[in-house]
């Protein structure tokens, strides 16, 4: 059976661009995401193909189950996605990312 892959919108704090990669929806584990514009490595766990608020370091024991490297023609300024808050209020997603797990940084 072939993987699913979702697409993901992802923002690196390095260089403040946006890019896109697809993420196998069948993973659970430590991935390694490079930003295509700066190279930063992003260090993030995923459970049941979603990205959580988790993330290990260099020094985590664990396998590292992927290491994305997503093409530099993803890199953009702007953000694609959106989402509708509680309140209808439409936020761009990395403004609730900061916002739910700035406290976790």
């Amino acid at each position: 059976m072939a993987a699913e892959r979702l697409k993901v919108e992802f923002y690196c704090q390095e260089c403040k661009k946006y890019f896109d990669f697809k993420l196998n929806m069948l993973l659970n584990g430590n991935i390694r995401i490079h930003c295509p514009n700066c190279d930063h490595v992003h260090f993030r766990q995923i459970k049941d193909g979603l990205i959580t608020e988790t993330r290990f370091d260099r020094n985590d024991q664990s396998p590292i189950i992927e290491d994305l490297r997503p093409m530099k023609a993803s890199c953009r300024d702007i953000q694609i996605q959106t989402v509708v808050t509680a309140g209808k209020e439409r936020r761009p997603l990395h403004e609730l990312w900061h916002e739910l797990f700035s406290a976790n940084v």
